[in-house]
């Protein structure tokens, strides 16, 4: 048997839905589910022995009248949102568990799975006590509706330690009932690899490991190498994978700190609460089983270093105010605690948003980002400085080469051409990973332009010129052009396209399922076009 669901879109009048139950009757479809849509519609999840059941099932649908339209769909609507709820909580870095208001665990992503070393099946229907050990903080927040921030807990799972920090918000309906509780969960050992630690490679970074060879970027490392000497604080400015990272640290290496911590974090890359404690660190008996004595903040461990904040835009305003204090008064006090702590750290901060524009929409404080402004340096894209990218391209499949322990290749000059044709919307970071994808999916001594229109995905199109190994006997499309006249629309074009390509993809593959198997699609999209083209 055959499964298949359509959408049936309607304008309701009496006796409707009998008659289409009679036709679902007439073709033998036999009904498995059924749920109504908004406006008027609703899905039926049937099972048939063939497809042209189906097919025939809908064309007799479209000549009832009030029905409006008639498609078959990839999933129940109920099935879809789950989808849509699955995709989003798997999107997210930090772990999410959700519970009923029986504290039973409804909902529990990937990342929670990961840190928890449970399986979703396993896991989902079981009471939470049976996940996270007894008295979960999330169930003292069922209970009493409590907010917990920052909740630290150790258990024992499947032999092993598990340590991570929990915090967790009630879930309310519209009467304001508790009717459950999702807590939000972070690995200690994660957190440690988000907080990038200064490492020796990023110490011994200097201005002559920057390629380059434009004047664009010998201007800049020239400013940058000038203002390294001093300590006032620097805000670099540029796009995403643009190497502002290199740049700090080549600055931090050039000055008089440079026997000091080099320390950088991503902003972005932690939660609120957690970037709190890690920049300005805890007092003892600040949260339940903080550590003894409390813990040193990024400020304190970079005494007398630097320390840089990367994607400085996307600091909460209550951060903002704590970094503010201590860019003015050279002290911070931690979190918890209630002395004032004296610093000495040279702040680099960087950041890919418009700063200018989030303080005029009230995102961004004017009076941190003037002191965060003091040296502003803005790194060029790369498609402003095209002249670095054939010595950086070769710099990079080097790199990459010894990397994954393969010889080294080299781009012929066409390649090169179609690398400096190209936007880059993620910059250095982007040109890196097409080549390492290029480089991984080839074994040829030499990256021709074939290579790069097989693998590279580029924006800018290789032209079958650049490529020159088209086959000219192969068999084309022939598409008819008015050589006089009116055009007719695109779409009709692009339709009557369609058409011949799936008529002829249905001869070699009669079946919905392997020809959008062949065409790269949902066996649901054939089926609607061979209804709509009447194939």
């Amino acid at each position: 048997m055959l499964e298949y669901i359509i959408q049936i879109d309607f304008v309701n009048r009496p006796g409707l839905g009998y008659e289409i139950f009679k036709l679902t009757e007439k073709h033998n479809a036999d009904k498995i589910a059924m749920e109504a849509t908004p406006k008027h519609g609703m899905v039926i999840q049937f099972q048939c022995e063939a497809e042209e059941q189906a097919l025939n099932l809908v064309t007799d649908l479209t000549k009832v009248e009030h029905i409006t339209n008639v498609a078959f769909r990839a999933q129940m609507p109920y099935q879809e949102k789950e989808i849509e709820l699955r995709t989003i909580l798997n999107s997210v870095s930090e772990g999410v568990l959700a519970i009923d208001k029986d504290g039973i665990i409804s909902h529990l992503n990937e990342v929670a799975c990961k840190i928890l070393h449970c399986k979703s099946e396993e896991a989902i229907g079981v009471k939470v006590e049976e996940l996270v050990g007894e008295d979960p903080p999330m169930l003292e927040t069922l209970r009493f509706g409590h907010v917990c921030r920052l909740r630290e807990r150790k258990i024992k799972r499947n032999g092993r330690t598990v340590q991570f920090l929990s915090s967790n918000v009630p879930i309310r309906n519209d009467q304001g009932q508790i009717i459950g509780a999702v807590s939000t969960i972070q690995d200690f050992q994660q957190v440690e690899k988000v907080i990038l630690q200064a490492s020796k490679s990023s110490q011994s970074t200097t201005f002559d490991d920057i390629i380059h060879q434009s004047h664009q970027m010998t201007r800049l490392i020239a400013s940058a190498r000038t203002v390294a000497r001093n300590s006032s604080t620097i805000l670099l400015r540029g796009e995403s994978g643009t190497g502002k990272e290199l740049f700090a640290s080549a600055i931090h290496a050039e000055g008089s700190r440079c026997n000091k911590p080099f320390i950088p974090i991503n902003c972005a890359a932690l939660t609120e609460s957690l970037l709190e404690s890690e920049l300005f660190g805890y007092a003892e008996g600040a949260f339940t089983d903080a550590v003894k004595g409390g813990k040193k903040g990024l400020f304190e461990q970079a005494n007398g270093g630097t320390l840089f904040l990367d994607e400085i835009g996307d600091i909460s305003p209550r951060l903002q105010v704590r970094l503010l204090r201590v860019l003015q008064e050279g002290t911070l006090r931690r979190v918890g605690g209630n002395k004032d702590i004296g610093i000495d750290v040279r702040v680099i901060a960087a950041t890919n948003r418009n700063l200018e524009e989030m303080i005029v929409s009230g995102e961004f404080r004017d009076d941190l980002y003037y002191r965060l402004n003091v040296i502003p340096l803005t790194i060029p894209p790369l498609r402003e400085r095209k002249a670095d990218i054939p010595v950086l391209a070769q710099h990079l499949i080097r790199k990459i080469c010894t990397k994954i322990h393969k010889p080294e290749v080299h781009l012929v000059k066409a390649s090169v051409e179609i690398l400096a044709a190209q936007k880059w919307p993620g910059n250095v970071r982007q040109l890196e990973n097409t080549l390492e994808r290029v480089i991984n999916l080839t074994d040829v001594a030499e990256i021709r332009p074939e290579h790069l229109a097989a693998w590279a995905d580029l924006t800018e199109a290789v032209t079958v010129k650049d490529i020159g190994n088209i086959s000219k006997n192969q068999q084309a499309l022939q598409v008819e052009i008015p050589l006089t006249g009116d055009w007719p629309p695109l779409k009709d074009i692009v339709a009557s396209v369609e058409k011949e390509v799936i008529t002829r993809v249905l001869k070699k593959y009669p079946s919905s399922r392997l020809a959008g198997q062949v065409l790269g699609v949902s066996n649901t999209t054939i089926l609607n076009k061979i209804h709509a083209y009447k194939i």
